[in-house]
């Protein structure tokens, strides 16, 4: 017997199920996942038609009848209805919900009207998960991610179907915008840089910690690239120039915006995805940041960290680690952000219970 093992592989059947598959960030991994090789089987779900925000968008079967034409062996389903979700959610090993309306306004009230806007469906599913598929990794999408991963955790426990280690709210897209940017600063190639992401998902919430990286950069530039994080998405400056497009972080969130951070925040979730189900197939170190219920902070049940995945969903969640003066009042100054958020996704769950019973 020689010295080194290589750890067990599991079978894995490699069936993902998207719902919100129509949405501008549904209908981008869909085509993602139709081509990634560790997705054997697609099941792409329609919106909840009463609560269906973009109705712009291309009906499930006709995206389904799009994806088809790929030439990947991976199989493609539609599920267009709710009646339909169950059969779909079967044997499933990772469920990923794109859920959530465009917050135009970053005012409270704003806020919680997005989430009561995506509290009907995201009920539904995590019932149908609940009583279909209990063990499978559920994956939250959205740009309330702070918020509906709590909502969610409501529903699977009123159902009796709640496991912390299978419930993530996705905020590779942070990561991987920080990676860009330490990674231009640079002048270095991003797979070579990796920024720790952490305490919520989106905006002032998302905490990088750059000096994680080992990297040499001067402490007034790592305030900026922070900044320029947690401030606005990316848009494409002089498009039509020469020589290729430059990112400009200045902006605000334009329709135009929105869209191409439909592209990217797509691919963060094909990124994440990938790394789950290496692990769930029993490749082990595979780390990746990620909305999980943690005591990390005593102020918020919920936190972005890095998070050790196993074949059971998350392994371990890993410490902050050494951090600045600046990152440690970066993420003082999340926390209570990121709390109020919970508290809302919790309310908003509450209330929906209410209607229920």
């Amino acid at each position: 017997m020689g010295l080194f093992r290589k750890a067990a592989r599991k079978a894995i059947s490699g069936k993902v199920v998207v719902f919100g598959s129509t949405t501008a960030i549904g209908q981008h991994l869909s085509l993602l996942l139709k081509l990634c090789p560790h997705v054997k089987e697609l099941r792409c779900c329609g919106p909840f038609r009463s609560t269906a925000v973009d109705m712009n968008g291309p009906p499930v079967r006709g995206l389904v009848a799009d994806l088809l034409h790929i030439d990947t062996c991976c199989s493609v389903k539609p599920a267009s209805e709710p009646w339909e979700w169950e059969e779909a959610v079967r044997d499933a090993q990772l469920v990923l919900v794109c859920c959530g309306g465009r917050i135009v306004d970053s005012g409270r009230s704003d806020h919680v009207a997005a989430i009561a806007q995506a509290a009907p469906e995201l009920t539904i599913v995590m019932e149908t998960v609940a009583k279909v598929a209990p063990g499978v990794i559920i994956g939250i999408v959205s740009t309330l991610v702070n918020s509906l991963v709590p909502f969610a955790r409501e529903v699977l426990v009123r159902c009796g179907a709640f496991d912390p280690r299978k419930l993530f709210g996705v905020t590779t897209h942070d990561v991987m915008r920080a990676r860009v940017l330490v990674a231009r600063e640079l002048q270095m190639n991003p797979f070579d840089v990796n920024v720790p992401v952490v305490g919520g998902g989106g905006g002032p919430t998302s905490c990088p910690l750059i000096t994680q990286t080992g990297l040499r950069i001067a402490h007034d530039n790592i305030v900026r690239l922070c900044t320029q994080v947690q401030s606005s998405k990316f848009t494409y400056a002089d498009v039509s120039a020469g020589g290729g497009a430059a990112l400009n972080t200045a902006g605000g969130d334009s329709p135009e915006t929105m869209e191409l951070c439909g592209l990217s925040h797509a691919y963060s979730v094909l990124e994440w995805s990938v790394s789950i189900l290496k692990a769930l197939r029993g490749d082990q170190g595979i780390i990746e940041c990620s909305l999980v219920e943690s005591s990390l902070r005593k102020e918020t049940p919920f936190f972005s960290s890095r998070v050790e995945l196993g074949d059971e969903g998350v392994a371990r969640i890993l410490p902050l680690g050494p951090m600045t003066a600046f990152e440690e009042g970066m993420i003082e100054a999340a926390v209570p952000l990121i709390a109020n958020d919970v508290e809302a996704g919790l309310l908003a769950a509450s209330t929906t219970d209410n209607k229920t019973t």
